[in-house]
């Protein structure tokens, strides 16, 4: 497929996914992978023969699978994981003994899920309402009424809680009562992709990410912007050659913040200046991670990249992964973990990109990986959540 070809098939592919902002219709059905399945898949390589990739535990979440747009993803806290399934169940589970800890059930179905901070666990729904429960006890703290279509997981921190809409409202809540504090009206394209980015959260700073393009950094309790800047492209001859969606949550780094847009760039920037450290131009829309030497990215296409985080060089790239439907990837104990939508883990040596091991561990596509440091958390389209080792 020549390069041409390439950039009208991902037009095609993102006009599938569109929303207007004014549309009130139930979002179409998808996971992350299926913004890459209009490529013919590469035959991967083999890999080197060695079994690292371990499941320490595994269990299969109930309710009903993945049967319809969401963002649905796990997320640690200190000794625990919390995950949720579109039906409303929601599950906190010790890491050390796969025991559970707690387990609540919601009338509401989920949409949009797990955001973890402080001592709450929040999930948004698909009726407009977000959902607070207790980190501990399960128990609900508090459910608020937001009257908007939410479109991203929940940013939580100890003084805040942001939650995104898809008519490009950003609202904070207090997350003692879940009373509302402020409101954000950003400027919405006519058209965008569908879902926004989950915002990052540190101490009192929020980084967002809008379908314009855009950038915004400001204070999350008290909902003050103090300045933005372009990731995306700027310019366009009609409305599909302006998307340009910062869909992949922004990093935040002591004082560097990385950032990256469909069809733009990935940036890195200095957040005392707010000047461009460097940018390469990339695609993608899927969270990056970010790596002693590297950031790692899955482009449109499904490859999965390395840049340098000093230069933003491209230290490596495995185009091996097209078509194959990626994961987001994450960075644990010397490697890069990565999943992909027939249930397989992939680890890579994060310096060289060479493929170590490819194990198919799940009926479901992987949809998203986290990390802690030492070990990930894995949710599948099939509510199979796992936590995975890299024995090396």
């Amino acid at each position: 497929m020549n390069q041409q070809k390439k950039i009208i098939a991902v037009l095609l592919c993102a006009v599938f996914f569109l929303s207007a902002c004014s549309s009130d219709k139930v979002p179409k059905p998808t996971v992350w992978g299926r913004f890459q399945e209009p490529f013919k898949s590469v035959e991967l390589s083999p890999d080197s023969g060695i079994d690292e990739i371990t499941i320490v535990w595994q269990k299969n979440l109930p309710g009903d699978s993945l049967n319809r747009y969401a963002q649905l993803a796990p997320a640690f806290t200190k000794n625990s994981v919390v995950a949720a399934t579109p039906s409303g169940n929601i599950r906190s589970i010790e890491l050390a003994s796969s025991e559970i800890n707690w387990a609540t059930n919601l009338d509401s179905s989920i949409s949009f899920a797990v955001g973890v901070g402080g001592k709450i666990a929040v999930v948004g729904h698909s009726n407009g309402y977000v959902t607070a429960l207790n980190i501990d006890t399960g128990d609900i703290k508090w459910t608020s009424a937001i009257k908007y279509q939410i479109s991203a997981i929940p940013a939580v921190s100890m003084d805040a809680v942001v939650i995104r809409t898809s008519d490009g409202r950003i609202i904070g809540l207090d997350p003692h009562d879940g009373n509302q504090r402020w409101i954000l009206e950003t400027e919405r394209p006519r058209l965008t992709m569908q879902g926004d980015s989950q915002p990052t959260l540190q101490q009192d700073i929020m980084l967002i990410g809008l379908g314009n393009g855009k950038l915004i950094v400001g204070n999350s309790i008290t909902g003050r912007l103090d300045w933005e800047i372009y990731i995306g492209n700027i310019g366009g001859r009609n409305d599909i050659d302006r998307i340009n969606d910062v869909d992949s949550p922004p990093i935040l780094n002591g004082s560097t913040a990385y950032a990256a847009a469909f069809r733009g760039y990935i940036k890195s920037i200095n957040m005392n200046s707010a000047e461009t450290i460097w940018e390469t131009q990339y695609s993608t829309r899927l969270p990056m991670s970010l790596g002693k030497k590297n950031i790692y990215a899955v482009s449109d296409l499904g490859e999965l990249a390395a840049f340098d985080i000093e230069t933003g060089a491209i230290a490596w790239n495995q185009d091996m992964f097209r078509g194959h439907g990626m994961s987001p990837p994450v960075t644990i104990d010397g490697r890069v973990l990565v999943g992909d939508s027939k249930g397989r883990l992939h680890s890579l040596d994060p310096l060289s990109g060479q493929l170590i091991d490819t194990q198919e561990l799940f009926s479901g596509a992987v949809l998203a990986i986290i990390e802690n440091g030492q070990s990930a958390a894995v949710y599948t389209s099939q509510n199979e959540l796992a936590l995975i080792d890299i024995q090396n």
